[in-house]
């Protein structure tokens, strides 16, 4: 599903969309869009992390996990 937005850009903006995108600026945008907005997700997700560190044995029974899981042995 797509939806159809109207944008106004400056003149010079437009034409160097037009020659980057290959004259496919709604897929230009739409990368251009999800990488900022996933820039500004991790920016929050370390945010958050920074002021609610992980505990550490969270990690390390994870690991252990993993390693029983993928090589049917207890972590060391």
């Amino acid at each position: 599903m797509a939806t159809r937005l109207k944008i106004t850009l400056p003149d010079l903006v437009a034409e160097k969309l037009r020659a980057a995108s290959g004259n496919s600026p709604s897929e230009y945008i739409a990368r251009a869009v999800i990488r900022l907005m996933m820039d500004e997700d991790l920016r929050r997700l370390a945010d958050f992390e920074t002021r609610n560190p992980p505990d550490p044995q969270v990690y390390r029974d994870s690991d252990a996990i993993t390693e029983e899981v993928l090589f049917g042995r207890a972590a060391e």
